[in-house]
């Protein structure tokens, strides 16, 4: 004969997959929202940063002796910086753009994170929406006292 041992987690009076599972919904539409903010970020930042450049007129002035190339090295200084704060992007000081690969590798990054994020939002729809989860753990053979003397 043969018995499944099954684990129930939850039951009519205590059902703890519903909580986990609300709060689990709350965490990840929260995070959802962070997520997504740092996603636009990202992308307006990576967006803007060769008009950021061009503003700064780093690429316009002679280098000797001018205030005015320091001033627009300090602009291009401060773009650089915004971009590393808000998308982790770094950009080479002999550098005055960002490559494909710098562009796409800098957005992947938020972008993956609202999608494991949404994946949590799921699990916690699914935990809330059933009440008691029955995992089966181990089937197990029973042989009766019987059945072994019959083999003799």
């Amino acid at each position: 004969m043969r018995q499944m041992v099954f684990l129930r987690i939850g039951s009519k009076n205590a059902q703890l997959p519903r909580l986990i599972g609300a709060f689990l919904i709350v965490l990840s539409v929260l995070m959802l929202i962070k997520s997504g903010a740092v996603m636009f970020d990202s992308w307006n930042a990576l967006k803007g940063f060769s008009t950021c450049v061009e503003t700064s007129g780093v690429r316009d002035l002679p280098m000797e002796n001018n205030p005015d190339y320091i001033s627009a090295e300090l602009r291009y200084q401060d773009c650089r910086n915004t971009l590393y704060q808000l998308s982790g992007a770094q950009v080479l000081s002999d550098h005055s753009g960002l490559t494909q690969r710098q562009f796409w590798t800098a957005l992947i990054g938020p972008i993956s994170q609202f999608f494991v994020w949404a994946i949590v939002l799921l699990l916690g729809l699914f935990a809330w929406a059933n009440p008691s989860i029955v995992i089966p753990i181990e089937e197990l053979t029973v042989e009766s006292g019987f059945a072994r003397r019959r083999k003799r």
